[in-house]
Order: C-alpha cells, then sequence, then structure tokens
C-alpha cells in the first residue's frame, strides 16, 4: 500500500509502455484499472512487474475505456516528433498525440497526463502542439504544458520532457515544480550493483578488437567526435591503433578542414558544409593537394565534387559517462556500445544499470532480450520524475 493510504482515485493507462509513468502513480496510491499498449513485449513485462490488468491494444479514437475514471494516463509515441527520430512530419504515429486528447475530451476524466518529448513544442511540431491543447480545451479543460528536464527530480540524466496536464472544467492548476532531493548523479545510480542482479549481465568487446581499442581512448565524458574541437571530442585521427596513421601535416589538414567546414557555410541548413581548395590554402597555405590525396586514401576525407570534407561527420559515438555527472538521455539506444560506453569499464551498459539511470526499483524485471528491454526503458518515464507527477495529481484531485 502507498505511503498515502488507500486513494479512491482511478486510473486508465494508454500506450503503457512498460510502467514507468504509472509506476509512480501506483507508489502514490491510485488504482490503475487498466493499461493498454500495442506492444505485446512491453506489456508483458507491465504485467510481470504488476497486479493492474493489461490488453494489447491499438489506441484509435474507437477505443474504449473501461467504467468511469478521474485520471488519464498517456504516453502517445514520440518518434516521428523527436529529434533522435529525425522529424517525420509525416509519420502516422504522430496524430497518435490528437486522438489521445480526443479521448480524453470523450471520457471526461477528471485529469489528464500527457507525456511526449521536449521538441513537441519545437516550430516543426509546434502544429500538433497546439491543436492537442486546442482539442482539450474546447472540451472544457485547463491545460499546464512545460518542458521538464529529469535531473530536476532527482534523476541523474539529461533528458527533457514535455508534461501536459489538463483539468475537467477549466479549472486554474498551477505548473508542477519539480522537488528534488539532492544531485544524483551516475555514481549514486550504479553504485551497489549486485552481481548477479536480474539483467545485469555485462559484456565485453574483443579484446584487440575496434570497440575494445576505440573505448581504450576515450576518458569519462568523453566521446569519438571528428566535427567539435574540444576536451570532451577525441578524432578517430587520435586513434591511429584502429583508424591509421596520420602525420603532422596530416593532422594540421584535417583540423583545418573541421574548422572551416562551420565557419564557411554555404547552406541554410545542415551543421556544416565541404570546403574547396582555395578556402584552405587562404587558411593554411602549406596544405598540399598531395596531402589530401593521402588522406582520402587512408579514409580521412572524401571528395564531394570540387570539396573536400571529413568522411566521418558524426557528433558522438562511443560516449563514455562520467561519474560525478549526469547521464546523457537514456534512449532506446543506450545498450550499444558504439554509442555508450561504462564510465570505468570498456563496455557498454548492461539492462540494469540504464534501469538505474532511470530510476527503476531493482525489483522490477526486465526482458533479457537487450533490444526489447533497452526500448522499454529508452521510452518509459523515470519512475522518481512519474512519482512527482502523481503526488501533483493528487493534491490536484483532494
Amino acid at each position: 500500500m502507498s505511503k498515502f493510504g488507500k486513494s479512491k482515485h482511478t486510473v486508465v493507462s494508454l500506450f503503457s509502455g512498460c510502467g514507468g509513468l504509472d509506476h509512480g502513480f501506483q507508489e502514490t496510491g491510485f488504482d490503475i484499472l487498466g493499461a493498454f499498449d500495442s506492444n505485446s513485449a512491453a506489456m508483458d513485462c507491465y504485467r510481470s512487474n504488476n497486479k493492474t490488468p493489461t490488453k494489447i491494444a491499438l489506441i484509435s479514437e474507437q477505443f474504449e475505456i473501461p467504467g468511469n475514471v478521474d485520471v488519464i494516463l498517456a504516453g502517445p509515441p514520440c518518434q516521428g516528433f523527436s529529434t533522435g527520430g529525425g522529424y517525420k512530419e509525416n509519420d502516422e504515429r504522430n496524430d497518435l498525440l490528437l486522438v489521445t486528447c480526443r479521448l480524453i475530451a470523450k471520457y471526461r476524466p477528471k485529469l489528464a497526463v500527457i507525456e511526449n518529448v521536449a521538441a513537441l513544442t519545437n516550430k516543426k511540431n509546434v502544429s500538433y502542439f497546439r491543436a492537442a491543447l486546442s482539442i482539450l480545451s474546447e472540451a472544457g479543460y485547463y491545460c499546464t504544458a512545460k518542458v521538464y528536464s529529469a535531473d530536476e527530480f532527482g534523476v541523474p540524466q539529461r533528458r527533457k520532457r514535455t508534461v501536459i496536464v489538463a483539468r475537467s472544467n477549466g479549472a486554474l492548476i498551477t505548473d508542477l515544480s519539480p522537488q528534488s532531493l539532492g544531485r544524483a548523479t551516475v555514481r549514486t545510480a550504479l553504485e551497489g550493483i549486485n552481481f548477479d542482479a536480474q539483467a545485469h549481465s555485462p559484456t565485453y568487446p574483443e579484446q584487440g578488437g575496434k570497440h575494445d581499442i576505440i573505448a581504450k581512448k576515450i576518458k569519462p565524458g568523453q566521446k569519438l567526435c571528428n566535427v567539435r574541437a574540444s576536451a570532451a571530442s577525441v578524432a578517430t585521427w587520435e586513434i591511429p591503433e584502429w583508424f591509421g596513421a596520420v602525420s603532422a601535416a596530416e593532422r594540421v589538414t584535417l583540423e583545418t578542414i573541421r574548422t572551416l567546414r562551420r565557419r564557411n557555410r554555404k547552406r541554410s541548413f545542415g551543421d556544416a558544409d565541404p570546403v574547396s581548395l582555395d578556402e584552405i590554402n587562404q587558411q593554411n597555405s602549406s596544405i598540399t593537394s598531395e596531402c589530401l590525396s593521402s588522406l582520402q586514401k587512408k579514409g580521412y576525407l572524401r571528395k564531394v565534387g570540387d570539396l573536400y570534407d571529413l568522411r566521418d561527420t558524426f557528433n558522438g559515438k562511443y560516449r563514455r559517462l562520467s561519474l560525478d555527472d549526469v547521464s546523457p538521455t537514456v534512449d532506446t539506444r543506450f545498450g550499444d556500445v558504439q554509442l555508450f560506453l561504462h564510465p570505468l569499464e570498456n563496455r557498454g551498459l548492461t539492462i540494469r544499470e540504464a534501469a538505474r539511470l532511470q530510476g527503476f526499483p531493482d525489483e522490477y524485471s526486465f526482458p533479457e532480450r537487450m533490444k526489447d528491454a533497452f526500448r522499454m526503458i529508452g521510452n518509459a518515464v523515470p519512475p522518481p520524475m512519474s512519482r512527482q507527477i502523481a503526488e501533483y495529481c493528487r493534491e490536484i484531485l483532494a
């Protein structure tokens, strides 16, 4: 039973995933009548951790919400809105945000909570955001919508999310004010994990292989990155053991192009542009066409017509977490060693470590299949965040 005692407030959860948002409401004493999602693996995970009735279901405007409920929770798919998803304007899943709002307008709970990515409020997505608020407003709901960072709630993570809270009858509500009980870090999140903890099976890359060689060159807080010059970026040419040796002159050439491609912009979009031989020589007259050709052969440069550009232009792989800082966003790819590294060991993160960084308790079990588990964890609302949202809702309903 919750520390608040038994609550009479009832909840239905849509797009429930593995239950991150619901977990905080259960802990706060809400009675969740049902959880619904189209992902069978997520529903299996939800069921293994909760007694709430679950059902695999496609959420549409014809979806029937059982009984009279006080609160509707919803985390409609956000991939089309997300910067990580590449802003897919025509992604059919984008409409599920509006479907959610129409269901709220139809079934009229006292409160509704909708969680989505921070990018929902960006210029490219704002039409959906405004349409959602309009549907709720026309149905008589007063809405508060704000972008929050998970670390404001004591979650050791740079994770920004939009939270919309809608109250029926147009009654005014104040914004949720996060309460952090001290700064959480990667260190506090990961310490004390038992070696035999569920879903905690560290996997080390092959000794002397690509991932092992690169990981050994990345310090805490650093990443593999050719396109930024900073103490946090390690360029491929700084790891000759894997990418191949370069001369001092070739290194100067690469660093010159790295600077010019971002400074001398030719397009109104994108992050950088290829540069011409004239631009290179104006910046550094000692750079020769022979040096450029050599770097092409070594795989460091590529030709784009008559222009030159770096071959590897990703903005960060092999990001090593720092123990005394917060983690980057725990997303669905968090278990990929090419993207994220353990703060101390030369390996990727385990399922349990990702769950810890999201604030899931160790008794919350996840499937052993990494792809499924990381997708569920990465899509979830961190339980410490959902708990404060639930407490906020409970106060409104009191």
